[in-house]
């Protein structure tokens, strides 16, 4: 169906959409008058192919992900350096106030929905938490297939179900981590399964909710469970059989290098440091780069002091050999859940100096620039409140408030301590976008506290171990909680900061353009576009729910799309609504695509 009959089907039945639509909003006592409205724009949009997509694939070959088109997405972040950025023009700051939907589709998930499509081809890939992959024609949102996995019935017990972020492609497949911990390729024009192999015991290993990265030959996949007792373990599998090439713990065990890092007194080995996020490569130096998670037990109250590497890290690998390079531990001595994300590489000038820099931000409110040839700290920047960390050693090592550092003799004495941000920080799963035309770093953070307590607690294994309570409030001086910041990451400066009228909590990831616009949205189910220079708004829709997932644009056959997953409730919507008093919408998730006229 071409753009102008469909636009032809839709004025015919705009009469009785328009009449139905009426009727459901005059009704203030319909609670799902949105969802009804969602499916009516989804039902009438139906196309009637997407076969010509499937009939017209050419392989992924490594050099295409090496220096995609200008309009590929084939990559979770588009490109190896996760910068999240693209170069389309098409959709820009003079017309972006004209974008309209095309197409979109409600999926299963209605829980931690944080979806990235991926597009190749023509067919763009979105994958549920539920065991669903699904490809649709990505001008059309025609449905090419659907692969549904049959997990066991004890998944539940792998921390990743619910949670799928998004799938991978190379060469004619798709590259799958399952929650019930496999490995799965799968046909990128059928969907058909091709092989399958166990990376670990999701009962007691965790399961894989990120995409891999795929480079030289290798599938780079992380795990889930860090919050559930199990040790973090990040592994490098053949692109063409699936067999394990290599495997890095991140939690050492005794008479490993690290170990010495952790005093364990407490009634579980050293566990933890799951590698679940985004993975980043630089096929220059040949490095891999991943983040990693709290020690288990969260708190150092019930695990021992110690810095207890490496978690909470940034860590660079020989991609061939998995040889650990340098590693970066962000948060030593841990009692916060201060997880670490992305790797964004790019090329910085600082001092006069070329550096081959890399960018991390993660949930304390704070930005770091590292070299990503040696690990060396070169500086770092505020983000959102923070009152832990109170300034950083000329290594790199966090210098802490020790009013705030709970000791043993806290445990149990309902002493509290307000500590800013809130364990799913000033910045959570909602990536950070970079533009090599502003050199400007834009990210959505949040301004957060938690009152906390820490306590006795008894270990269950395969069971959350905490060893703290908190509740999330506002930060001190804040009447909302959400900010869209752009930060100069060579003078480390923040050039601007936006907020919707709602203050709710930032959501999304960001998506920076070489239109002159980056998009972001909130809880508050605001999709949003600012002009990249200057942070002023410029064009902002509301959806069906939390915008929960990472903006990403494309083009096919010489017209540009925008692409976004929302109403997923993710964390940052379920713990900071509250605290702006932001409904949470009810219902699914559903993936949106907006184009000009």
């Amino acid at each position: 169906m071409t753009n102008n009959s469909l636009y032809r089907s839709l004025d015919k039945q705009l009469p009785t959409f328009n009449a139905l639509t009426k009727r459901i909003m005059g009704s203030p006592r319909h609670p799902h008058r949105l969802t009804l409205i969602v499916v009516l724009v989804i039902f009438i949009a139906q196309p009637v192919s997407a076969q010509s997509q499937t009939s017209n694939w050419t392989s992924i070959t490594e050099e295409r992900l090496l220096s995609p088109d200008a309009g590929d997405w084939m990559n979770y972040r588009r490109t190896y350096d996760v910068t999240g950025f693209s170069p389309l023009t098409q959709i820009n700051r003079t017309n972006v106030n004209d974008l309209r939907l095309v197409w979109a589709y409600s999926v299963e998930d209605n829980t931690r929905w944080v979806p990235t499509p991926v597009v190749a081809n023509g067919l763009m890939y979105i994958a549920e938490g539920s065991g669903r992959v699904m490809a649709f024609d990505a001008t059309t949102g025609d449905i090419a297939w659907t692969h549904e996995r049959t997990y066991p019935d004890d998944v539940r017990r792998s921390q990743a179900y619910g949670k799928h972020r998004g799938v991978s492609v190379y060469g004619d497949w798709i590259y799958w981590g399952t929650a019930d911990s496999h490995l799965v390729a799968l046909d990128a024009r059928t969907g058909e399964q091709v092989w399958e192999v166990a990376t670990g015991d999701y009962t007691t290993d965790g399961g894989h909710s990120h995409p891999a990265l795929i480079a030289d030959g290798k599938v780079f996949i992380g795990q889930t469970g860090g919050d559930t007792g199990v040790r973090g373990r990040f592994s490098a599998h053949d692109a063409e059989t699936g067999e394990l090439v290599w495997r890095f713990y991140t939690v050492p065990r005794e008479g490993e290098p690290g170990f010495e890092t952790w005093r364990t007194g407490g009634e579980v080995p050293p566990l933890g440091g799951a590698p679940w996020n985004t993975i980043s490569y630089d096929p220059e130096l040949g490095l891999v780069y991943f983040g990693t998670g709290q020690p288990y037990p969260w708190s150092a109250t019930l695990r021992g002091q110690g810095d207890a590497l490496y978690t909470n890290s940034t860590l660079a690998l020989d991609a061939d050999t998995g040889e650990l390079r340098w590693h970066h531990q962000l948060q030593p001595e841990d009692s916060w859940d201060r997880a670490v994300f992305e790797s964004m590489l790019v090329d910085l000038t600082i001092d006069g100096r070329e550096r081959k820099a890399l960018i991390q931000t993660s949930k304390v409110g704070w930005g770091l620039v590292l070299d990503r040839e040696t690990g060396e700290f070169i500086h770092a920047f505020p983000t959102a409140y923070d009152n832990l960390i109170l300034g950083w050693t000329e290594e790199g090592r966090p210098v802490l408030d020790t009013e705030l550092v709970p000791t043993q003799g806290d445990v149990d004495t309902g002493n509290e301590f307000t500590v800013c941000p809130f364990y799913y920080g000033g910045r959570d799963l909602n990536s950070p976008s970079y533009s090599p035309l502003t050199g400007l770093y834009y990210l959505g953070v949040n301004h957060t506290c938690m009152v906390a307590t820490f306590v006795t607690e008894d270990y269950r294994p395969g069971s959350i171990y905490r060893g703290m309570r908190a509740s999330p409030t506002l930060a001190p001086g804040y009447d909302y909680v959400g900010e869209f910041a752009a930060f100069d990451p060579v003078e480390g400066e923040r050039r601007w900061g936006y907020r919707t009228e709602s203050g709710a909590a930032m959501t999304a990831s960001a998506l920076a353009t070489a239109g002159g616009i980056v998009f972001g949205g909130t809880a508050a189910r605001e999709f949003f576009a600012l002009d990249v220079e200057t942070g002023e708004p410029l064009w902002q829709t509301r959806l069906n729910g939390d915008i929960s997932g990472a903006p990403v644009t494309f083009e096919i056959d010489g017209k540009q799309y925008l692409a976004v997953g929302a109403g997923g409730r993710i964390a940052q919507t379920q713990f900071y609504a509250r605290l702006t008093d932001t409904p949470i919408a009810p219902g699914s998730g559903v993936i949106w695509v907006f184009a000009l006229p």
